[in-house]
């Protein structure tokens, strides 16, 4: 790291190194538990998504999937490290807003309204695979336009 890289890090202190491997990893993941349960019609994987992804919303330490990365994958060389500095919050936030999207779905389970459940697990899966595969955090959009319209703090 250059001195102007730690003094910017340093005056701005939402910017911290965030590793896009372990993002990339936890949308690997919520992809495939949620692909798993649409397949088998078994709504747990959708417990287990939301609840891991509201827990690592929560608090960021505990996030299941990225410690995987963490702890297995990363140290194993399975997968490379990808630092950038950058504000996690929009990640966060992200990471919220599919686990809100997945506990609505669960309260259509709930109800009997399948259809509706599946299709927000659905619409949790393809706003993954737009990140995991092209880049484009919907969330992160939408942390942007709120943050943009004064309704998040900059």
């Amino acid at each position: 790291m250059t001195t102007r890289q730690a003094v910017v890090r340093d005056s701005q202190s939402k910017i911290k190194p965030l590793d896009r491997s372990a993002l990339r990893v936890n949308q690997t993941f919520i992809i495939t538990f949620l692909v798993i349960g649409f397949l088998f019609n078994a709504p747990i994987f959708v417990v287990f998504v939301a609840a891991v992804m509201a827990i690592g919303t929560a608090w960021p330490q505990a996030a299941l999937f990225q410690r995987l990365y963490r702890d297995v994958l990363r140290p194993r060389k399975i997968v490379q490290p990808d630092v950038h500095d950058e504000d996690p919050a929009p990640h966060r936030f992200a990471q919220g807003m599919g686990a809100g999207v997945l506990i609505i779905a669960l309260i259509g389970f709930l109800l009997g309204a399948l259809a509706v459940g599946w299709a927000l697990s659905i619409v949790v899966i393809v706003l993954a695979a737009v990140n995991l595969f092209f880049g484009f955090c919907a969330g992160c959009f939408v942390f942007f336009q709120l943050q943009r319209f004064g309704v998040i703090a900059k």
